[in-house]
């Protein structure tokens, strides 16, 4: 068994090693004073800025976070609205597309119309120049018999036709020639 002695204040053990379980009551005391005077100056100098310290920066953590979440919901607006600008500009450009082919269509159906009637009276022009050409070649024809005629029946019978004679047969053979059952 070791033997247990105190040397200055401290039991020892028979090997000369400390024995953990001994508590001195001087040293347990100033141990104690030590430390109660660190913890009043931590207290006092260290803690009270660390805290502080801590509770700024939690608190710039947190300003930063209801920052971020008033720059997302501000982003999800923004974007809303791009959205709905990008529809309505969607839709507007439908319209003006519509219109655009509204227009054309009125346009389109504005130039076949005036063709339409630009053909129409070239067609009535046509016709009634070949009208006057018939006209004109059915007199003439006319004077060409009269004239023939005339001078057939001239020299057949002897002696020349007024000019009153001449006029008079070339209106009936005109309107014989230019009536429908001529």
């Amino acid at each position: 068994m070791s033997i247990l002695t105190l040397n200055n204040g401290l039991l020892l053990a028979s090997d000369g090693s400390v024995n953990p379980l001994y508590v001195s009551a001087d040293l347990a005391l100033w141990t104690l004073i030590i430390f109660g005077g660190l913890l009043f100056l931590l207290g006092k100098f260290a803690w009270k800025p660390i805290i502080e310290g801590l509770n700024a920066r939690e608190q710039c953590i947190s300003d930063k976070i209801d920052a971020a979440d008033k720059a997302e919901q501000q982003a999800r607006t923004n974007l809303k609205q791009y959205e709905e600008k990008l529809a309505g500009a969607h839709d507007e450009a439908a319209a003006v597309m519509a219109e655009a082919k509204a227009d054309a269509n009125s346009a389109k159906e504005k130039i076949v119309a005036e063709a339409n009637e630009e053909a129409i009276r070239t067609r009535q022009r046509a016709l009634g120049d070949i009208e006057t050409a018939k006209s004109e070649a059915v007199r003439e024809l006319a004077e060409s018999s009269v004239d023939t005629a005339v001078g057939l029946a001239s020299s057949i019978v002897g002696r020349a036709l007024s000019k009153d004679d001449h006029a008079k047969l070339i209106a009936e053979s005109v309107e014989r020639f230019s009536s429908p059952g001529a």
